[in-house]
């Protein structure tokens, strides 16, 4: 019998860590290689110069391209050996053997003549693999032999961290076996042309086994022959994602050809359906890694073609004779529930991957630091100091507001009713055409999406939820900063106050005093959205162990409060180890909930406050460079806020000021100036004036102290934060530094003019951005008051480890002062607030777009009408301007006219005490807050952002006021032919003043307007069609003709004469017209714009050029009748939108999860920390060894080691388990 050949192939790349053992035991080989080759695949570490040195002397040292995978690199290195005829099974070559080895796959002593001992003994073997173990540990498993699933899953069936107990052993046959350690005939290699090319790296040994099978030889793997193998080098996701990409790739390949379409469709909707598995366990990169790959594997028909013939030439067998030896589906199941279950139904990590050794037990003492483990926890549910400040803020909250409980709507200041139906709220804001006045081609705001999402809460009815936030909006903000609070410090006393300050601060009363709705959401959803953000980096402080820090076997934290006051304590070092689990969200462990759910506030906040988006952008980006690997999840908290934008910015590229523009009725306000920003303060006052709650004090700089009082502690609280010692000066630093840039930014803003007001120009509110700076000031002061607190318990611990008999006070008199002066100043702000003043301020509530002129007015958006009665102290700016209102702000006639299929719309007109004249053009039941538009708002401007310019009227423009003048002017023109080209069908007079009343006198003059009487909503006039050249009102005109005034879509003929009124709904036309005269038109009392397309029976209308108006060239010819208008951006921006959100929303739903880290504290005397065994090169700093000025980054936990590496990863050489560990 000729004795075997054997050729060793060794192919590195970067693995100098382990390569010189790998070839140390090759050369302790008892039956050695016959020839030695080695093959650099280019690394850029040392392993080529160590494959030089360390291999047998006259071994070939070649190159490879590093991206060429293992398979070319071995085809490389056996380039070096002699070349032969071509091989003829039977032949001398069948004694030449090919054995496979990595660089981190080191043989023991007897694998080699195993491997040879099992092939002589059946020749019908031409490849044969080894047991793989642990590098790291002999008797851990990694695999013996592989299998794969019907999907052409690569299965190991190996459990977490398995151990060897020969349980294997009697393995043979099996599909396919590692190539790390693979023993192939030499023959056989050159008929089956090596690996396949097209997989580069995971799944070539899988499919070479498979094709081998089908050419009719055995695979088998040698339990006996053992190799070591560190097969957790590649990252996670990439392993992740070349698995699946080589299973895909395999199904195509290896199936039958009328399955392969199908077979790729399948693999592409199944990696839709890992990628929602992915996000519901709470890990993206690995659902977004399995849909690239699969889609990756899909899109390459020409590799598979060649691979497919490749294979089909050397299969000799059929292809369902490889069925049995694949893993079914019950024993796939079967392991996926084996390694669940590793895992202890608590989170736990199971004693054999924590180990026993670790934990011993240890006596307690009677040392007198044993007794401080006595205190009594505290037996009160710590969410009781909630409740109180919910309770009490919503007294105050409806004693300030009382006169707007019960009111079915609100308007006044910034704010309109909203409409009455979700599916014209959501019209609105998704719609590209803006319907108000003329209309204007723009996306809807971002802000209608929130304001849908508020109507969903109140089934609908939005104007409900809207009256309910406005009553309760200090209960709500006050609830938001405690739960936010929790992330900075335990102290219950210190998040009750964060409540109340929260609530109390200005801007909040501001927002709610003008109705500015957005600034109002942005006050009560930051604190919420700072906690995400918080917890999406792992920064949140981990919940309190147990009801009080103290509590017995209880240890504190190393982020706890009361930390310090043990750091110098023997009796801290003394206490019994304590197994502390770590949560996403915590102690360092980045949440994708988290950053989820901050993500969806983050767009619902800048949606609210356009102006917040810059802020939001560039802080975001600087704390995902500044905290590097921690804060992976960060960049997923932009994607929903971006994806509400993007639409919006495309749809005013040529107006970028729009989308820095507040949602609402704009309202011109004189910004704070800086100092009185810091204080909490948006709008500016006169800090000499008296108070107008306290009207009996003398005279005196009464608001200057009250403004004191309410944000100076605060403020010089944050201050002390930087200086005072111990933990959280980094967190008050970037806090410190996220004020200044709101500040900045402010300061900025006050620059750029999105609206155009009467007197002035209209800049972004500054009341969000005060919001942000407070924000930052008590988050600064939780820190600094949470140091104080923990220095006041180290002297505590001092003076009781001195003196055992010294009464243990928590309080005392500096506490008590400080309680005092931090509550002061919400206090005064609540009390000032809701204090009603003796002459009640005078607000106009209106319910339209309305703006006012010196003169006319156009269609533009302001209010300007927002004048306080004169009074002898001031409020700050909190002046309640809102009013009770109907949910419907025009007359009901008008309302109807306006919702039926003729779209009617109402001219509605103000008057002030100066007879300036203010109109409006509304459509429906009048002016909604979904209707209105921060493109429509800012269109009256141009030029740079920092230089605004008046924009000349338009022709849309000059027809209303033009209209305006002559029904105001009582000269007896008629209007009728210009209303009817407006699509006018009401006139409505709002005051009922005397101004007014005088001015309803004159449009009674008017010739075909006819008065209706005087409404809820106002005077009201119904325009009456005539076909009289001279004006007069006809008996035709009355009948025939009744229901044609004011239509939004027209017929008219060659002289311009109405002779059809069309359906149509708030934007698009879809009816049917009859047949008529040539020449006809069509008209839509819309702004002509290039985005308008109309059709008839499916042929485009030509459009036509007027003065203003939308028209096309309607033939003789009748049918159905289409008129909508479409943008290149709508069908795909809503895609993006909707899958964007969705996928946000669906990784920010909460799932259970179980932690993925381990940490035990120090045992007795000095005893080490006891910690769960960490893998190498894992960072092994103890909770206690955290820099006392980081607070931003908690403890690093020391991380449960496995077999697979790092905690929380996947098993690389089974990818069969979605995920090892839950995520959250």
């Amino acid at each position: 019998m000729q004795h075997p050949r054997v050729t060793a192939v060794v192919v590195a790349h970067n693995g100098s860590a382990f390569l010189s053992a790998t070839l140390a035991a090759l050369g302790a080989q008892e039956h050695p290689a016959d020839f030695v080759i080695g093959v650099d695949a280019g690394s850029t570490d040392d392993s080529a110069s160590i494959l030089q040195l360390e291999l047998p002397v006259g071994s070939p040292v070649v190159g490879a391209p590093s991206r060429a995978g293992f398979g070319a690199a071995v085809r490389v290195g056996l380039a070096e050996l002699p070349e032969r005829r071509p091989p003829v099974e039977g032949s001398e070559a069948a004694h030449e053997w090919l054995w496979l080895l990595h660089d981190d796959s080191a043989p023991e002593p007897q694998a080699l003549e195993e491997l040879l001992l099992a092939v002589e003994r059946a020749p019908s073997v031409t490849v044969a693999g080894s047991k793989q173990v642990e590098w790291g540990n002999r008797r851990k498993l990694v695999d013996v032999g592989l299998s794969i699933s019907r999907w052409a899953e690569r299965l190991t069936l190996i459990d977490v961290d398995e151990l060897d107990q020969g349980q294997y052993d009697s393995r043979s046959d099996v599909f396919a076996v590692n190539s790390a350690g693979m023993l192939i005939r030499r023959d056989v290699w050159e008929l089956l042309e090596g690996f396949d090319p097209a997989l580069p790296g995971t799944g070539d040994d899988v499919d070479f086994c498979w094709r081998n099978r089908l050419a009719g030889h055995r695979v088998v793997v040698v339990p006996s022959a053992v190799i070591r193998h560190a097969s957790s080098r590649t990252h996670p996701t990439v392993a992740h994602r070349a698995a699946r990409k080589a299973e895909v790739y395999l199904r195509l390949k290896h199936s039958t050809l009328w399955k392969v379409p199908f077979l790729a469709v399948g693999a592409v909707i199944g990696g839709f359906g890992r990628l929602v598995l992915g996000l519901l366990a709470k890990d993206p990169g690995y659902g977004f890694s399995q849909l690239f790959a699969s889609v990756s594997a899909v899109l390459r028909p020409v590799d598979l073609f060649r691979s497919r013939r490749r294979a089909t030439r050397t299969r000799k067998l059929p292809r369902n004779t490889v069925r049995a030896l694949r893993t079914s589906r019950r024993e796939v199941w079967s392991h996926r529930r084996s390694v669940i279950d590793a895992f202890s139904a608590e989170g736990h990590l199971s004693e054999a991957v924590i180990g026993d050794e670790q934990s011993a037990y240890i006596p307690s003492g009677d040392a007198a630091e044993d007794f401080s483990s006595l205190a009594a926890p505290s037996r009160t549910w710590i969410g009781v100091g909630a409740i109180a400040a919910t309770v009490v803020l919503a007294a105050v909250s409806l004693v300030g507001l009382h006169r707007l409980i019960g009111a079915p709507a609100l308007a006044g200041g910034a704010l309109l009713p909203v409409s009455a139906s979700m599916v014209d709220i959501w019209n609105n804001a998704s719609s590209w055409w803006i319907p108000l006045g003329f209309g204007m081609a723009g996306h809807g705001d971002p802000f209608g999406y929130v304001l849908w999402l508020l109507a969903a809460l109140g089934f609908g009815n939005g104007n409900v939820v809207l009256v309910t936030l406005v009553l309760l909006a200090l209960p709500l903000a006050g609830l938001s900063a405690w739960f936010a609070s929790g992330a900075l410090t335990w102290s219950r006393g210190l998040r009750v106050w964060a409540a109340f300050f929260w609530a109390a601060v200005p801007a909040l009363q501001v927002a709610v005093g003008s109705g500015r709705l957005g600034a109002l959401l942005v006050h009560l959803l930051l604190p919420l959205a700072g906690l995400a953000l918080i917890r999406a980096v792992g920064g949140a402080r981990a919940p309190q162990p147990g009801s009080h820090p103290h509590a017995p076997g209880v240890a504190p934290a190393a982020s706890s409060p009361y930390a310090i006051a043990f750091e110098d304590d023997d009796a801290y070092a003394r206490r019994r180890p304590v197994e502390v689990l770590l949560k996403p969200g915590i102690s360092g462990v980045p949440s994708w909930t988290a950053a989820a759910t901050a993500g969806l506030l983050l767009a619902a906040i800048t949606a609210a406050a356009p102006s917040l988006l810059p802020l939001t952008v560039v802080g975001v980006l600087t704390a995902a460079v500044l905290l590097r690997r921690r804060a992976k999840t960060l960049w997923w908290s932009l994607l929903p806020a971006l994806a509400l934008f993007v639409p919006f910015i495309a749809s005013t590229t040529d107006q970028l000021r729009a989308v820095l523009a507040d949602p609402g009725v704009p309202v011109p306000f004189e910004a704070a100036a800086l100092w009185q920003q810091l204080l909490g303060y948006p709008v500016a006052y006169d800090p000499t004036a008296a108070l107008a709650a306290l009207p009996f004090l003398p005279e005196g700089p009464w608001a200057l102290a009250a403004s004191l009082l309410v944000g100076g502690p605060t403020l010089l609280l944050a201050a002390a934060a930087l200086f005072l010692p111990g933990r959280g000066t980094a967190v008050a630093r970037g806090l410190w530094v996220l004020g200044l840039a709101a500040l900045l930014l402010s300061t900025a803003l006050s620059f750029v003019a999105v609206s155009e007001g009467s007197s002035a120009l209209i800049t972004p509110f500054t009341g969000p951005l005060v919001s942000v700076l407070m924000l930052s000031m008590a988050g600064a002061a939780l820190v600094g008051a949470d140091k104080a607190l923990s220095a006041h318990q180290t002297g505590i611990a001092r003076k009781a480890r001195a003196d055992a008999s010294a009464p243990r006070r928590r309080t005392g008199p500096a506490l008590v002062a400080a309680a005092v002066v931090l509550g002061i100043g919400p206090a005064v702000s609540l009390g000032l607030w809701a204090i009603p003043t003796p002459v009640e301020t005078t607000a106009v509530a209106l319910s339209g777009d309305t703006a006012s002129t010196d003169s006319l007015a156009t269609d533009s958006l302001t209010n300007d009408n927002l004048e306080p009665s004169a009074n002898a102290g001031t409020r700050f700016g909190a002046d309640l301007l809102l009013a009770p209102s109907a949910e419907r702000t025009l007359p009901a006639t008008a309302a109807d006219r306006g919702n039926s299929a003729e779209r009617t719309k109402s001219l509605v007109l103000n008057v002030d005490g100066s007879n300036n004249v203010s109109a409006a053009l509304m459509r429906s039941g009048g002016t909604t807050l979904d209707q209105l538009s921060q493109i429509y708002s800012a269109r009256g401007l141009y030029g740079p952002l920092g230089s605004a310019e008046l924009r000349a009227d338009d022709e849309a423009t000059a027809a209303i006021r033009s209209t305006v003048a002559v029904i105001v002017a009582g000269t007896g023109y008629d209007p009728r032919q210009e209303l009817s080209q407006l699509g006018v069908g009401f006139i409505v007079l709002q005051q009922s003043d005397t101004a007014a009343e005088v001015l309803a006198g004159q449009i009674d003059a008017v010739p075909g307007l006819v008065a209706v009487g005087n409404t809820n909503s106002g005077w009201l006039w119904r325009v009456v069609p005539g076909t009289g050249s001279d004006g007069a009102v006809t008996t035709a005109d009355t009948t025939s003709l009744e229901n044609t005034a004011g239509a939004r879509v027209r017929i008219i003929d060659a002289e311009g004469t109405t002779v059809e009124v069309v359906d149509s709904g708030p934007t698009s036309v879809s009816t049917i017209i009859p047949a008529g005269d040539d020449q006809r038109s069509l008209v839509l009392a819309e702004r002509s714009d290039a985005g308008w397309r109309a059709t008839l029976d499916g042929v485009a209308l030509t459009p036509r050029t007027t003065e203003w108006s939308q028209e096309f060239e309607l033939p003789a010819d009748g049918g159905r009748l289409e008129v909508t208008y479409v943008t290149a951006w709508e069908p795909w921006a809503g895609i993006g939108t909707a899958v964007i959100i969705g996928l946000t929303v669906l990784l920010a739903i909460p799932m259970p999860s179980r932690p993925r880290f381990v940490r035990t504290y120090p045992g007795r005397r000095g005893t080490p920390a006891t910690v769960v065994p960490q893998p190498a090169g894992a960072d092994a700093t103890a909770p206690d060894d955290q820099p006392a000025d980081s607070p931003a980054e908690p403890a690093r936990s020391t991380v449960a080691a496995s077999s697979t590496g790092s905690a929380g990863e996947r098993p690389a050489n089974d990818t069969s388990i979605l995920t090892a560990r839950g995520r959250s």
